[in-house]
């Protein structure tokens, strides 16, 4: 079946049910996702319901899903990216916190280390100092003046060895105190090597959370900017479509001229001939019975008279004709005898040509072929059985048929009343 002849006599037809234009409009507004599977279900994949749409539509329909699936991927890409540069920021923040810590631990080990190693110099002063007296006093290790100290019964014995204590214990003190700065020191110094060691591994740790920042950053970036080119294109993409929609509706309102057209033709030759020539043309003397002979019997038609609803603008479209299946260039024949008084063009119907047969039981018959290939005729009078055209698919087609329409008294009915 044809869109062409479906969209062709939509005016004989049209009944409009919530035309859909607003894809530039409100409908912007909606989830892209919700929208994309709003406008995937607007077309079915019927060979009907491809053809009762432009192939400009359909293309322009097809653009803007496509583009509404790659803006909900990029959407969902930033999201991702943005996630990361915000982990990537609190780790930084984490290690930078952490960081200012252990300086802080390593410059207050560092000046503990310092003061220690003053403490230290002045103790080994005092040591230093202590052994130069002792020296000038004798030697008060020497080893005669202790066996002079233990065997002399001299009254000055008790105060040198008073002043030997004395001189001991202050010894004895320093030294502690020299032992324990030095173990202290020691102490500060690893703690100091494991701080710069902690310091260092968190300098590098920095380091690369600056890098994944700056990464997730530029990715975020990049996502940001795919996601406004692709938003571009989408509103790109919808105002397309409308302007193919609004296009389609004025096809539909020129087709509606068309079709009262060819009723005012019809109608003026069916008074012509009324006054000229008022009998009927013979009773149908075919096998079948009928006065038209189709171009393969009814029980072949392949999409019926009838009415479609449009997928993407939500107009219901008379089909009307009959879609017979035949392979390109066969051949079509006059379905009774008449005039051709059209053998025409357009963008729906392609090449056509209209048959008046006159008059017949009371009826003013006519007969449309649709899609042709090619005219072998394009006026005249043609006898029953006479070639005509060849079968096509130029027009609003997607594979090579006839469509095939009957009009009584200038409106178009279902063929099979008329066929075997």
């Amino acid at each position: 079946m044809t869109g062409a002849s479906r969209v062709r006599r939509a005016t004989a037809g049209v009944i409009v049910s919530g035309l859909l234009l607003g894809v530039g409009g409100s409908a912007m507004a909606d989830d892209p996702g919700a929208r994309k599977k709003k406008i995937d279900g607007q077309i079915g994949t019927s060979q009907e319901d491809l053809e009762i749409v432009s192939k400009d539509l359909r293309t322009a329909l097809t653009t803007l899903a496509a583009t509404n699936k790659r803006v909900g991927t990029a959407r969902t890409t930033l999201t991702k990216a943005e996630g990361e540069l915000r982990a990537a920021n609190k780790y930084n923040k984490d290690i930078g916190g952490k960081l200012k810590v252990a300086q802080a631990n390593e410059g207050k080990n560092v000046k503990s280390l310092s003061d220690n190693t003053k403490a230290q110099g002045r103790t080994k002063t005092l040591v230093g100092g202590l052994a130069r007296r002792s020296y000038m006093q004798g030697g008060m290790g020497r080893l005669e003046l202790t066996l002079d100290v233990l065997t002399s019964g001299r009254s000055d014995v008790t105060d040198n060895l008073s002043l030997a204590d004395i001189v001991l214990r202050q010894q004895s003190g320093v030294l502690r105190n020299l032992s324990g700065e030095k173990s202290a020191g020691k102490a500060t110094g690893n703690r100091l090597t494991a701080i710069r060691k902690q310091v260092a591994d968190l300098k590098r740790k920095a380091a690369g959370g600056v890098v994944r920042a700056k990464k997730a950053r530029d990715s975020a970036g990049r996502a940001k900017t795919s996601l406004d080119n692709l938003q571009k294109s989408q509103t790109k993409a919808a105002g397309d479509l409308k302007r193919k929609k609004d296009k389609e509706i004025k096809d539909l309102a020129w087709l509606k001229g068309e079709s009262g057209r060819l009723q005012r033709v019809l109608d003026a030759r069916a008074k012509a001939r009324a006054k000229s020539n008022p009998k009927d043309a013979p009773a149908p003397t075919g096998s079948d019975g009928h006065f038209l002979t189709g171009p393969r019997p009814k029980s072949q038609i392949t999409s019926a008279f009838g009415y479609r609803l449009h997928p993407i603008l939500g107009i219901w479209l008379l089909h009307a004709g009959s879609d017979f299946h035949f392979g390109c260039g066969a051949p079509v024949y006059a379905a009774a005898a008449g005039d051709v008084i059209e053998a025409s063009t357009n963008s729906i119907a392609g090449n056509n040509i209209v048959i008046d047969h006159g008059r017949v039981s009371g009826t003013n018959l006519a007969t449309q072929y649709e899609h042709l290939s090619a005219f072998v005729v394009r006026g005249g009078h043609v006898t029953k059985g006479q070639l005509i055209g060849r079968v096509g698919s130029t027009g609003r087609s997607t594979g090579c048929h006839l469509h095939f329409a009957v009009l009584a008294n200038g409106r178009y009915v279902n063929p099979a009343g008329w066929i075997g």
